[in-house]
């Protein structure tokens, strides 16, 4: 009997020590950055911006994080060729287009432990905001060489990432994270605008996560 009640001593103690070790929530600050790639005369564009994350863990490996991040505003020339379907002239039309772009997920997390190491993989759900496209419409329309389209485009999308990184820890409660890298699939549906209904983003994002 005395053995079996410092057995369950040393079992209490122990998960109470893995508990310390494996705090349950954690705060992520990243710098963020975005590549969007095209195929029509809208070009390629690369965002550079912030994200914030929130993850609390339920159990010692699965959790779930909820994560905004914001790239700010940005500025395109876009050139729509003479002639086409989204230019009506003899010349090309030339757009001078701004927007901002910034993202609102959340989905379940799974993170590990190997040495000194601390991987993690997610797949998040959301949306995205970019308001590029309807001004290119609207610049577009204002300036009147282009044809004009059935709808203006939508400034939100559905948002789908999924991807992971690892963890390097300074201490229990801090660690620097060198990586984490996602694909981010959005949809905006109008295809003489960007010549696909979705577009399959790359996001690469580096930080410091907080353990509590």
């Amino acid at each position: 009997m005395k053995k079996l009640l410092l057995l369950a001593l040393a079992i209490f103690f122990g998960a109470a020590a893995f508990a310390q070790d494996a705090p349950k929530v954690q705060v992520a600050v990243n710098y963020s950055y975005l590549y969007s790639p095209h195929d029509s005369f809208v070009a390629s564009s690369s965002f550079n911006g912030g994200s914030a994350s929130l993850s609390y863990f339920f159990f010692k490996h699965l959790g779930l994080k909820a994560e905004f991040a914001d790239y700010g505003s940005y500025g395109q020339l876009v050139t729509v060729p003479a002639n086409t379907q989204g230019c009506n002239s003899p010349s090309n039309c030339n757009l001078s287009v701004h927007g901002n772009v910034y993202t609102y997920t959340g989905g379940p997390v799974l993170r590990f432990k190997f040495k000194r190491v601390l991987p993690f993989a997610e797949v998040m759900f959301g949306g995205i905001h970019n308001n590029f496209y309807a001004d290119l419409y609207n610049t577009c329309t204002i300036q009147g060489e282009c044809i004009n389209l059935s709808r203006t485009p939508n400034n939100n999308s559905f948002d789908l990432t999924v991807g992971g990184g690892f963890d390097l820890p300074f201490s229990q409660h801090i660690a620097f994270r060198p990586i984490e890298v996602d694909w981010v699939r959005t949809g905006f549906g109008n295809p003489t605008v960007i010549g696909n209904s979705t577009q399959n983003n790359l996001r690469a994002q580096v930080g410091i996560v907080f353990k509590f």
